[in-house]
């Protein structure tokens, strides 16, 4: 056999065993010989070994002069290499190839946290640390702001917008994207609420996937009907009975122009909570609906489950106020009749004053759901279905009620701010007249908010449940 007809024979051999291979096989030969290609190009032997085209041409781009490689500091994380063309990009494009390169280190991490990239751009802005020039218009070419050849090494820092209350708090206090040499920047003197933003989305979306609740679609646009839309500011609330909703409605009625309060307390609390006060999301025709949520910003506030019930069994059931009477009349002469063997003829009568461990037992044998006051904020906001921009807490409604109205644009606006302890210094008191089986399965009851909002029992219980 001459030696062409041998190499034709040994071709056609190689050819019948790659047809032969499985997909998986092909596969794994495949990104073998990317890898051994990759290796002995000194080139491209800095690139992952699962480098994707469109980095292949990045790289090939930036030798040949083309692009520049920008790497991002990030606030106690790893930096993150971004490359941009040399010419024409402009403030959003680079904004752009931030977020594709974050997506594609979270895909080689397999990390599932949801960044709300509106939320970040809305509430930080770029800028240049040596000329201090901020990078504000979007439609601006990136070079205009001298950041246009990696050897000239010009910083960029990605910087809180700080509100009036807290501009000198946070004068030092920066994120930096730099150009290769690095940089000393000072350490973090004020909290993050970015930083602290994307715990809370990344809590909300692990707790989402572990507990088997996330992919699930919304049936009926009913469900919608507690999301309130500001279209002015593009804006949508979902508002939660005893989690501030009262003067969060205050806010959304001034931010409508439904009001023109300078005083949001001075809106009186049943026009806050009339139904014609703000537009329901659920009143919407449905593909109104589908394109409001995918360009508006989203927003919920969370509270710890057993204060929110507390809360609402207190106000709801023990004070003597003329919003208390329709739960007394409604629910309480049923939970009297049910739970309270001795009861009178007066107590039947009014149905007030049922105790905490009546109404408990009320929840644990009816539902949770049967009002909005004690329903979880799972079923009353859909965490898991809707993708929510921010996602305040109770405790820290102060900042994230000033970080809100900042992100629409706002800040004159002042977020009335109550004495959040005030119910939680009372949970022991209350928790302690249950037996440690009606804490367990109210527990489970609640079991989403408390995964999904980042709550345990530890100051109620001494420790957690799992």
């Amino acid at each position: 056999m001459t030696e062409s007809a041998a190499a034709n024979a040994e071709t056609t051999t190689i050819e019948e065993e790659i047809e032969n291979l499985s997909h998986e096989d092909l596969l794994e030969v495949t990104q073998s010989s990317i890898k051994r290609l990759i290796a002995s190009d000194p080139l491209l032997s800095d690139l992952p070994v699962d480098v994707t085209p469109e980095e292949v041409l990045s790289q090939i781009a930036v030798i040949q002069g083309q692009s520049i490689t920008v790497t991002i500091l990030r606030y106690s994380e790893s930096p993150l290499s971004v490359v941009i063309p040399q010419q024409n990009t402009t403030v959003l494009d680079l904004k752009k190839a931030i977020k594709r390169h974050f997506l594609l280190k979270q895909q080689r991490q397999k990390s599932k946290t949801k960044v709300s990239w509106k939320y970040v751009w809305k509430t930080f802005w770029l800028q240049n640390v040596s000329n201090g020039r901020v990078l504000k218009n979007d439609k601006e070419k990136v070079n205009n702001y001298e950041v246009v050849r990696i050897e000239i090494c010009k910083e960029i820092i990605k910087r809180q917008r700080p509100n009036r209350a807290s501009r000198d708090m946070l004068r030092d206090s920066y994120v930096g994207i730099r150009v290769r040499k690095k940089v000393l920047f000072p350490r973090c003197t004020a909290k993050f609420p970015w930083l602290e933003q994307i715990s809370r989305q990344e809590e909300l979306t692990l707790g989402c996937d572990n507990l088997g609740l996330s992919g699930r679609r919304i049936l009926d646009v009913s469900q919608l009907n507690h999301i309130l839309v500001d279209h002015r500011h593009k804006l949508l609330y979902c508002y939660v009975p005893k989690v501030a909703c009262t003067n969060w409605k205050r806010v959304m009625m001034v931010l409508t122009g439904e009001s023109n309060a300078t005083n949001l307390v001075n809106i009186p609390a049943t026009i806050a909570h009339s139904n014609s006060s703000t537009i329901r999301l659920s009143d919407l025709p449905l593909a109104d609906i589908k394109w409001i949520l995918n360009n508006y910003t989203l927003f919920l506030i969370a509270r710890h489950p057993f204060e929110r019930l507390l809360s609402a069994y207190r106000n709801k059931f023990t004070e003597n106020i003329t919003s208390s009477k329709y739960f007394q009349t409604r629910y309480g002469k049923h939970i009297i009749k049910k739970y309270r063997p001795t009861a009178t003829v007066d107590e039947l009568d009014s149905g007030a004053n049922v105790s905490f461990p009546e109404f408990v037992k009320f929840l644990l044998n009816e539902g949770v759901n049967t009002n909005e006051h004690w329903a979880p904020i799972y079923d009353l906001c859909l965490p898991c279905t809707l993708n929510y921009s921010f996602i305040g807490h109770y405790e820290t409604l102060s900042q994230d009620a000033k970080t809100i109205l900042d992100m629409v644009e706002a800040p004159h606006l002042i977020f009335p701010v109550t004495r959040a302890g005030h119910t939680r210094d009372r949970l022991r008191e209350y928790f302690q007249q249950l037996s440690i089986f009606n804490i367990e399965h109210l527990y489970k009851k609640y079991l989403p908010d408390f995964k999904l909002f980042g709550y345990g029992l530890e100051d109620l219980l001494g420790y957690d449940l799992a």
